[in-house]
């Protein structure tokens, strides 16, 4: 079901890679963990770099020689400083999968990277250490997956993953009131399991996979802004162009230009 939605960072595109000086290495997770973990990544830089994360209702491990953080959900795009060349390591999974593996309220730690002490799990604050010990990514990515895998609890389908499904299919164009109705819950309720699974509200987190629609189809037409707003339901071009102020603290052509300098060169 998380498979409707694939996240969308800028930064990881081919042109994005190329404007920040960065190398990706990525492969997806084992079948047993498809759908719940999107990827395992390794990125390398050769100088200190930022490293933009634009919202898009995950959560990622980031791990470097130093220790390992989790981001909590992101409302609007920050940028986490590379201060020293090298290469990081990270686990990305798809928004309400880390229930699978741990009892955690992400609310509390939205727009924070949080450390070992927040993390219920003794293994979590060494895994840089076994992570570095290994030269190679993919026995990197395989210690990883062998302690995601030990931790693994399979969860019945649920409301909430019913809620989740009729926000990617519709593209994050539709209305909290027609979700709490579909699946049979409140919209309170409903609200409160987005809060402590995902970290945002219900309305927040549509919202961000609509951004995330509208930033895939500007990627690919960037002067397209008007058609993009009315198939993905805003009121107007001004409305769209609203939402990525808010969001992405830019206006699409600036956005892009950013990440993406080749093609606008082009």
């Amino acid at each position: 079901m998380n498979e409707l939605y694939q996240p969308f960072q800028p930064l990881l595109t081919n042109t994005g890679l190329q404007s920040f000086g960065i190398y990706l290495q990525e492969t997806p997770a084992n079948n047993r963990l498809k759908g719940i973990v999107h990827s395992y990544l390794q990125i390398k830089t050769a100088k200190p770099t930022p490293y933009p994360v634009i919202p898009d209702g995950t959560q990622a491990i980031f791990i470097s020689p130093q220790g390992s953080k989790i981001s909590g959900a992101q409302s609007k795009t920050v940028e986490v400083q590379i201060l020293q060349p090298g290469e990081y390591f990270g686990i990305r999974f798809y928004p309400g999968a880390l229930r699978h593996f741990f009892k955690l309220n992400l609310f509390e730690i939205t727009d924070q990277f949080a450390d070992n002490q927040y993390f219920p799990c003794q293994i979590f604050s060494q895994l840089h250490n076994a992570i570095y010990q290994n030269q190679h990514f993919k026995q990197r990515a395989n210690i990883c997956e062998h302690w995601l895998l030990r931790l693994f609890t399979p969860l019945p389908s649920s409301p909430f993953d019913y809620a989740l499904f009729l926000i990617y299919q519709s593209f994050g164009n539709i209305k909290i009131s027609q979700i709490a109705t579909t699946i049979g819950l409140s919209s309170r309720h409903l609200n409160r399991l987005f809060q402590q699974h995902v970290g945002l509200s219900t309305k927040e987190f549509t919202q961000i996979i609509r951004i995330q629609h509208a930033c895939k189809h500007l990627c690919i037409a960037p002067n397209d802004s008007l058609n993009t707003a009315l198939e993905l339901g805003y009121f107007d071009q001004a409305h769209l162009l609203n939402d990525y102020k808010k969001r992405l603290s830019s206006n699409p052509n600036s956005f892009f230009n950013k990440f993406m300098s080749d093609f606008y060169n082009n």
